[in-house]
């Protein structure tokens, strides 16, 4: 035991000394690697898997000898490329007659995705100053005890060597545990939170770079703005005012998707040509002025110029668009900062590369010759400074595309009297729909009344009757009359109960929101999962008018989408009720005029509700109802609080 124990510290410095040279090797072997992949043949992926030898070995070393178990982490390597019933090969949705390009293209994606890769170049880069210092500690304090006892200090010497012996098997144990850091599977799935805000930030640096472009293509819009009101006037200022609106429109949807500042739209409703006179001309009315036309064309464009250029918010469009010049050139400094330290940083390491495999450069990034004393750095300060100046961009990057984004919703939101005229307007839409609806729904109870249970119970009143002069002279069929009389009155019962039913379901009026909901998913012939995080009552005219939005949806996923399960969720949160239907059925579906979707839309429109759908084809499909409403003190029952039930 004493023996093995002694030989470990013996052969230690030896492991320690071999792994040191491994790590000397990285630099180079990164160099290489730069190179040969810049050089682009026979493929980048082939010098990545070859530059692979070096962590794999460097791996199963330190593992042995350092007593840690370190696992490749590499994924599968992709298989060959097959070739289908025709003789083409299939990369993505491109066909190729040679399986030469799939296979290349699918290493490529193979080595890029893979993180071990990019921890494999990590080790490459850091090893030489981590590990090699790591394991050179006890070959470094022999050496150094070795040339101590040379020199005539035997004691410092033999102390120098002692340390290095102790020192090295737990110098070993340090560094496969490095090792195991950087080259062994990551712990989690996903990117670290430190790579995860860099990758914000460089992804935020980067669209600083479109927003630029994007500024210039605005001032190019606001020029030819202003000289097509100058050149054309009445003819062509409509049309450049609609083609600024999708300019705008695009703009308004970057910055929701890149800040998540949301700018609704000013612009007033597009108008309707209107009825012609009794002499067959058309009047428009505008402000203070009017014009009578005397073809439906020439009140189209009246009207047309009306929407477009009389109104204000096509002004402010105008505003923005020249003002996003100065605002382009603001958004440039940190972008340049980005690009230019990432430049010189790639600049560097290229010429260092060349520089190690002996390249004779008569031209180098110093600006001044190296002093002799610094010369081994190799213009370190350049790739330093750089990187200090690109991360200096990217820290302010976040905060200046939000800073835009919110300057720009100044000009490109709606005021606030064009805010109140919009509700107006929406309000009045929504009242008149509403009424519309519910006198279509007068209707129907009426005719359901009329066709259905009026009928029902007429023939129980003549099936009485007839009962009633049968009784003296045929007992027996005035009985049986009786019996038809109660089979139709317990018909027209259960009519009666589902017109009632329809009108407004009794759970809902018994149980809550909740419950309804829970009764319709047991009813429903899908599996239904229903989430509910409700901390009182829903009022009653809202809870109804989503009993039934999440019948229709239902329905509809059970009859359309050929959807198998279902997941229904109502919360509560900052004074709007929100419920949200997710099926997993093909999708494609729209809420056109006319079916049920758009009922759905005007029966929330009369609460200021509103109906998101989202359904690409092959699904899934999210449509979300929300409510702004406030909710009364909490029930006892079943129907508040959190719960899960699945039916």
């Amino acid at each position: 035991m004493e023996g093995a124990r002694v030989r470990a510290h013996v052969i230690a410095p030896v492991r320690g000394l071999a792994l040191a040279g491994l790590a000397a090797v990285g630099w180079p072997v990164l160099a290489v690697l730069f190179v040969a992949v810049h050089a682009g043949l026979p493929s980048p992926a082939f010098f990545v898997v070859q530059a692979r030898r070096l962590p794999a070995l460097a791996r199963r070393l330190a593992g042995r000898w350092g007593g840690v178990a370190i696992p490749a982490p590499y994924l599968p390597e992709p298989p060959p490329p097959g070739r289908d019933a025709e003789g083409w090969y299939r990369d993505g949705d491109d066909l190729y007659r040679s399986a030469f390009v799939p296979a290349y293209l699918a290493r490529l994606r193979w080595v890029a995705r893979d993180p071990a890769t990019w921890r494999d170049l990590a080790w490459l880069a850091v090893e030489p100053v981590v590990g090699g210092t790591l394991v050179g500690v006890g070959p470094a304090l022999i050496g150094g005890g070795v040339v101590a006892a040379w020199s005539g200090w035997p004691v410092a010497g033999v102390a120098g060597v002692l340390a290095g012996l102790a020192v090295g098997p737990v110098s070993l144990r340090l560094h496969a545990r490095w090792t195991r850091v950087l080259l062994a599977r990551a712990a989690r799935p996903g990117p670290g939170r430190v790579v995860s805000a860099l990758g914000r930030h460089a992804l935020a640096a980067a669209r600083l770079w479109a927003s630029v472009g994007l500024a210039v293509v605005a001032v190019a819009l606001a020029v030819a703005h202003i000289g097509t009101i100058v050149a054309t006037a009445m003819r062509l200022w409509p049309e450049t005012v609609l083609a600024s609106r999708r300019f705008v429109a695009r703009c308004r949807e970057r910055f929701r998707r890149w800040t998540g500042v949301r700018i609704a739209e000013p612009y007033r409703l597009a108008p309707v040509v209107p009825e012609p006179d009794a002499d067959g001309s058309y009047r428009v009315v505008g402000g203070e002025f009017g014009a009578v036309h005397r073809s439906a064309a020439s009140a189209a464009r009246a009207l047309r110029w009306q929407w477009t250029v009389r109104d204000p918010a096509s002004w402010r469009d105008l505003a923005w668009l020249a003002l996003e010049l100065p605002a382009g050139l603001v958004l440039a400094g940190p972008a340049v900062l980005v690009a230019g330290g990432l430049a010189a940083c790639w600049a560097w390491v290229w010429l260092t590369a060349l520089r190690l495999l002996g390249a004779d450069l008569p031209w180098t990034l110093e600006p001044w010759p190296p002093p002799a004393g610094l010369s081994w750095t190799l213009g370190l300060w350049i790739p330093l400074a750089g990187l200090g100046v690109a991360l200096a961009g990217a820290a302010v990057a976040p905060a200046l595309l939000r800073l835009h984004a919110r300057l720009s919703a100044t000009l490109l939101g709606p005021t606030r009297a064009a805010v109140l005229a919009h509700r107006v307007s929406a309000l009045s839409t929504s009242r008149t729909e509403l009424g519309d609806a519910q006198a279509a729904e007068l209707r129907r109870i009426e005719r359901d009344l009329h066709d259905g249970a009026q009928a029902r119970w007429i023939a129980v009143g003549m099936t009485l009757g007839a009962a009633e002069d049968l009784i003296a002279r045929d007992p027996e069929a005035a009985r049986d009359l009786v019996a038809r009389a109660k089979d139709l009155s317990v018909t027209a019962l259960g009519e009666l109960r589902e017109l009632i039913r329809g009108i407004h379901p009794p759970v809902l009026a018994d149980r809550g929101l909740p419950d309804a909901v829970r009764t319709l998913a047991l009813d429903a012939p899908l599996d239904v999962e229903v989430q509910v995080d409700l901390p009182g009552t829903v009022p009653p005219p809202i809870a109804a008018a989503v009993y039934f939005a999440v019948s229709e949806l239902l329905a509809n996923a059970a009859r359309h989408a050929d959807a198998t399960r279902v997941r229904i969720e109502l919360r509560h949160s900052a004074g709007v009720l929100a419920v949200s239907v997710a099926d997993d059925g093909r999708g494609g579906a729209s809420a056109g005029p006319g079916g049920g979707l758009a009922g759905i839309r005007r029966r929330l429109s009369g609460f200021d509700g509103l109906l998101t759908l989202s359904s690409p084809p092959g699904g899934p499909t999210v449509a979300t109802l929300e409510i702004p409403c406030a909710l009364s003190s909490p029930r006892t029952s079943s129907s508040s609080g959190k719960d899960s039930l699945t039916c």
